[in-house]
């Protein structure tokens, strides 16, 4: 596998609610940050979607992970309410493939939106959404950040905290969108954490061909956590699961104009620690959330798995990935990717990779976060959360996080587009690494 650059981070705190019971476990805070590789653009083909006239590249096509995708990648940010919770908006950040610099106009609009079957909600049947008169259920919003950052035609801009933040190395806002369709992929942030957290990841999957959804969850975010305004973790354990739904209501919707783009029968859950249990839970019942239907594979970054029941974790009946560090003292392996491993009995196939040296966050942008320390509008707790965490986390002993993104934008690529579009050329990359990078990882599959 082929070696980049990048970096990650985060603090515990998390919770979660399951079944007939209610358990608080240690999730973690973390912001965002610039990605780990630059995007490879496709010359007028490769790495698209499974199907369709307007995919660019053909169905059986399979692009290596360890590389850039073959696709440009957008960004832009789009705000999603859930009528059926009055006053919860998620503010969401998309990454989706993008065509070649040649032919991409900034700030173009999206294509109109045609033959989309309709939303099917967790049940079965329709859900609403809250609709606007422009962008219809995903309208637009402004991204955060400087004036003269992350605007149209320009490097998407992650924030930290207000105006502070880091630009994209390959994701650019507002980028003219390949027509599709494309996979769904939501992205559940940790625990007083941000959508644009692990956007190493996220730019990874838009490059390969998936469209990607991060919303913040609210009550649960750095910002949140700074302003006092905390939701309750018993709460959150319903209420994320409940925003994965709500951000594939929307984005699904007939009137958002990235239905046309999205294939409904090929969406994923994607999260890290506290997300990661959300992810694993999406496709479940846990009361009073209905199981979402829709959801075909989860895929969780150090996730908090320790708190399900056995007679949950059965219950999960998609494809399902764990991706953990042995030095991970917050989310040890053994009392969660290995056990949830021997208790997803009907998780058809189950994998974990467990990464050697990697710590909790590991998976996230702290080491390029930490190169804003001293940045004028950073508050003086945050400063020292990320001072503290970026030391245990992105120098010797530990594995260098360029390394730990990579092997997760390695399986995480191969493992969707392999449940998701079905494409069996990627099973080859679902092994155990080569031998320059045997002794990173370990990999335990099921059937």
């Amino acid at each position: 596998m082929r070696r980049t650059v990048a970096p990650s981070m985060r603090r515990p705190a998390a919770l979660a609610v399951v079944p007939l019971a209610l358990l608080v476990l240690l999730g973690c805070v973390v912001g965002s940050a610039a990605p780990a590789h630059a995007g490879g653009g496709p010359s007028g083909g490769g790495g698209g979607s499974l199907t369709g006239a307007a995919a660019a590249a053909p169905a059986d096509a399979v692009s290596d992970p360890d590389l850039p995708g073959p696709w440009q990648i957008g960004y832009r940010t789009v705000q999603i309410t859930d009528s059926s919770r009055p006053g919860r908006v998620l503010v969401t950040s998309l990454w989706y493939p993008a065509r070649p610099n040649g032919s991409a106009t900034p700030g173009s609009a999206l294509p109109a939106v045609a033959g989309v079957a309709g939303v099917h909600g967790p049940s079965g049947g329709p859900r609403a959404t809250v609709e606007s008169d422009a962008g219809g259920a995903c309208p637009e919003v402004a991204a955060a950040g400087p004036a003269d950052l992350g605007g149209p035609g320009q490097p998407a801009f992650y924030p930290l905290v207000g105006d502070v933040g880091l630009p994209s190395a390959s994701a650019v806002t507002d980028a003219a969108p390949a027509p599709g369709p494309f996979p769904l992929v939501v992205f559940s942030h940790g625990s007083f954490g941000s959508r644009t957290q692990s956007a190493f990841l996220m730019e990874a999957l838009a490059g390969h061909g998936f469209l990607v959804a991060a919303p913040d969850h609210p009550g649960d975010t750095m910002t949140d956590a700074a302003a006092g305004r905390e939701e309750r973790q018993v709460d959150l354990a319903t209420d994320r699961p409940r925003d994965v739904s709500a951000v594939i209501d929307a984005l699904t919707a007939r009137s958002c104009p990235d239905a046309a783009r999205i294939r409904p029968d090929q969406i994923g859950v994607v999260g890290f620690s506290f997300g990661g249990f959300t992810a694993v839970v999406s496709s479940i019942a846990t009361l009073p959330v209905p199981a979402d239907v829709r959801i075909r594979a989860s895929v969780g970054l150090a996730a908090t798995t320790s708190v399900l029941p056995a007679a949950s974790l059965a219950e999960v009946h998609v494809p399902t990935l764990l991706i953990g560090g042995t030095q991970d003292g917050t989310v040890p392996i053994p009392e969660n990717n290995d056990r949830a491993f021997n208790l997803l009995v009907d998780s058809h196939p189950r994998m974990t990779v467990a990464v050697t040296g990697a710590t909790h966050n590991s998976w996230t942008e702290i080491c390029r976060q930490a190169g804003l320390l001293g940045a004028a509008g950073i508050p003086a707790p945050l400063g020292m959360q990320i001072a503290l965490t970026s030391a245990a986390t992105c120098w010797p002993p530990q594995l260098a996080p360029a390394d730990a993104h990579r092997l997760a934008d390695h399986y995480i690529v191969a493992f969707l587009a392999l449940h998701l579009r079905g494409q069996s050329g990627y099973a080859r990359y679902l092994t155990s690494p080569d031998a320059e990078d045997a002794p990173l990882a370990t990999v335990r599959s099921s059937p």
